[in-house]
């Protein structure tokens, strides 16, 4: 019993910690002011996302003006686009595209089966 009771807070942290790191990073980019470190690393986040980690935004309502997470991290996702974009890193903008595609296949697919 005590096992998934340590699994289950160990799922909740982990939830917590990826809409903070969301949070943290619109903030980042919002304000304009970040460096190749910072950028570097919230590009590898939303590269590395995993379906079941894509799946896991859209289930969760974390941020008050989205449907779910998951519209979040898209909106990040064309933000880091721009950065992108404005630092001429074409490959990593395609990669980033391709993981807006996957994002809004995952929206697609829950809203037709509803």
């Amino acid at each position: 019993m005590s096992i998934n009771i340590r699994y289950i807070r160990f799922w909740i942290f982990i939830c917590e910690m990826s809409i903070n790191f969301l949070l943290q990073a619109t903030r980042i980019i919002h304000n304009g002011n970040y460096d190749d470190t910072e950028t570097r690393m919230i590009y590898d986040y939303l590269r590395n996302l995993d379906n079941a980690t894509l799946n896991d935004y859209f289930l969760s309502y974390s941020v008050l003006n989205y449907e779910n997470d998951l519209e979040f991290c898209v909106e990040l996702i064309d933000k880091m686009i721009l950065v992108m974009e404005s630092e001429e890193e074409y490959e990593k903008c395609q990669i980033l595209l391709n993981k807006k595609e996957e994002s809004e296949d995952i929206m697609k697919k829950v809203k037709e089966n509803v």
